[in-house]
This record gives structure tokens, sequence and C-alpha cells, in this order.
């Protein structure tokens, strides 16, 4: 998502108005989830998707239509059985999209420029826009998790409704202050992770979890293996002393995913140790059985608690008769992503 608002970005600062398209709303089986989102632009090329198929189809034609009337808007989609033989994505939910025309100009790039600082910055993010919005310079507001925002511009019963939304759910709302409809979407954390050990495995999982929004941070003691050659999709490749102390300096979170690839059994071990002190979200590590029981007991007569090791994927990643590096990598990113939604997801 990121890379979306990065790219949003660039077309306002090179003076070019744009709509971007969120599903605001889904009930049932839809395409994407609410929360997805889509840049269209006044030729109807696109960044994102909400989806595809002929849902996203109409979606670019009425945003192709905003420019015309510089007007936001929302669509309305029925996927049932009985109304959406037409479209061909008989999915059985329906879903709003909410059109937002933004007009380029320094207001809207400060307001984004600020999201994108919010999301680089690894905090949640709560985005505000005005439903009716007229030419495209509409209020919207970014709420972040501290730090550097514009929401002190909002009405403060506004902020107050925002502030009670983002406890109870993460999934789009909308409120209403003084007759005027707003959307609260969010920006969720797509995690950190972290690699510990960058060999082959290594470097085919970050490879798959950068494409699918993961911060990917390389640890590994060989400077040969842990190279920026070898990881160009890496936000950080770490060449470590050794991996004693390894989390040093990090904050290592509940929105933290750690994958334990070194090279070697006594390396896993020690790495483990030291992720069971951890608040991460996710530890995992490779290996089989045996070698997940052998480790487990050395941890034990050490005094790690059981419950500890209730926490540690191993055999990592899913089960899925994977045996390539590229193969492990896939069934590792499948977990990742799986355990990030459940967290994501709660409260929805």
């Amino acid at each position: 998502m990121k890379q979306l608002i990065r790219q949003l970005c660039d077309i306002l600062a090179g003076g070019e108005d744009l709509v971007l398209a969120t599903v605001s709303s889904k009930n049932g089986s839809a395409p994407r989830m609410a929360g997805a989102r889509m840049i269209v632009r006044q030729d109807g090329r696109i960044a994102g998707t909400i989806g595809g198929g002929k849902v996203e189809a109409v979606a670019i034609a009425e945003s192709v239509q905003a420019f015309a009337h510089k007007n936001s808007g929302r669509c309305f989609f029925d996927l049932t059985n009985a109304d959406a033989a037409g479209t061909d994505m008989i999915c059985g939910g329906t879903m709003e999209i909410f059109l937002d025309y933004i007009a380029a100009g320094p207001a809207n790039l400060q307001v984004f420029s600020t999201l994108l600082t919010a999301l680089d910055s690894g905090r949640r993010v709560s985005f505000v826009s005005k439903l009716n919005d007229r030419d495209g310079g509409g209020a919207r507001f970014v709420i972040a998790d501290g730090g550097k925002t514009n929401y002190s511009q909002a009405p403060e019963a506004l902020l107050s409704a925002v502030k009670k939304l983002r406890l109870s759910s993460s999934a789009p709302s909308v409120v209403t202050h003084d007759n005027e409809e707003y959307l609260v979407s969010y920006f969720a954390i797509p995690g950190d992770l972290f690699l510990l050990g960058a060999g082959h495995v290594a470097a085919c999982t970050a490879e798959a979890a950068a494409r699918v929004g993961f911060k990917v941070i390389v640890m590994d003691d060989r400077s040969e293996f842990a190279n920026r050659q070898r990881f160009p999709m890496a936000d950080e490749v770490v060449v470590l002393d050794s991996f004693a102390d390894c989390f040093q300096g990090y904050d290592i979170s509940h929105d933290s995913y750690l994958v334990i690839v070194t090279r070697g059994h006594m390396h896993d071990r020690d790495v483990l140790e030291q992720a069971l002190s951890t608040n991460a979200g996710y530890v995992g590590m490779i290996g089989s059985r045996k070698k997940r029981d052998a480790i487990y007991t050395n941890l034990l007569a050490k005094g790690t608690a059981p419950e500890q090791l209730g926490r540690v994927h191993c055999p990592i990643g899913l089960a899925i008769e994977a045996d390539t590096p590229e193969e492990i990598a896939v069934s590792i990113v499948g977990e990742l992503i799986q355990q990030r939604a459940r967290g994501q997801n709660r409260g929805k």
C-alpha cells in the first residue's frame, strides 16, 4: 500500500488530478476486502486493484466521469446470484466503492505526503475523507499513532468519533459530522519481517515477502551472503558480528515477524532463544521435527517455559509439501500472510 500512496504523491506532484477508488464496504463474498484501493488517472490508466472484472471496469468508467464533473462519488454493486449474471462475477455479496476525486495542488500533496511519511515510519494510520467533496479539494485528515499528522485541522467532535472507531474495528466506516459524511479508512502496518540468515531460502523469502508488502530486514554474519547484490528488494541488509544480541537496537513488537533460517542448528537455537524473549507477533524456525525437538529439549533444560515454545511455528510455513527454496519461500510467506490477516481482521 505504501507503493500505491507513493505513486499517488508522484502523480499529484506532476500536476495531475486523480481519483482514489476505495472499497468502502463489503458484505458477503466480494472480489476484494473493504479498504482495497486503486488509483485511476484521467486517461483511464490505473495503479492497484479493487478486484478486477466488471466491477473494476465500471469503477474506472465512473472515475473518468468524476474528472469531468470534478466531484467525488460512490458506486454500489450487488454480486448476488440473482443480479450479478451480467457482470460475470457471481460472488454472492455486495460492495460499495468510494471514488475520491483529488485535485493536484499543494494542499492535497501535503496531506498525502504526510500519509506516506506516517506509513514509512510503520505507524498505524487512519485516513478521513469527506464523501460529498466537490472540486477535489475537500477535507482530508491523516491521524497516526504519534508523530506528525494534520488532524489538528479536523473538528474535535469528528476527531473523537474517529478515535473511538479505531478502538472497535479496522474496517472502513462512515461517520457524520455537521450533516456531512466522512469515510474513515485505515492503513494497516504491513509488518517488519526479520530474516535471520541470508542463504537460498532467505533470498527467495525476501523477494516474495517484499512483493506482498512486508518490510524486510535481512541479518547474517557472512558479508558474502548478506549484501545488496543478493537482496536488492530488502529494506535493510545487516552484517552481524555474530548472532548474539542480534535484535539489539530494534523495536520488536506484535507487528514483527521473525523467520529463523540460519546456516546451522546451533545458530537457530541461539536466535530462537533470543526471539522468545521478544514481543514478536510471529516466530518461525525452519527445520524438521527431529531438529525442532532437539532444540526444544535444550532450551527447556536451560529454563525456557513450555508455553513460550508453543509460540514457535516449526516446521515453518504452510504444509504444501514444499521442497525447493522457491517452494519453501511460498509456504513461509503464505503463513506470514495468514498470520498478518488474522491480526488485522480482529474486530471486523
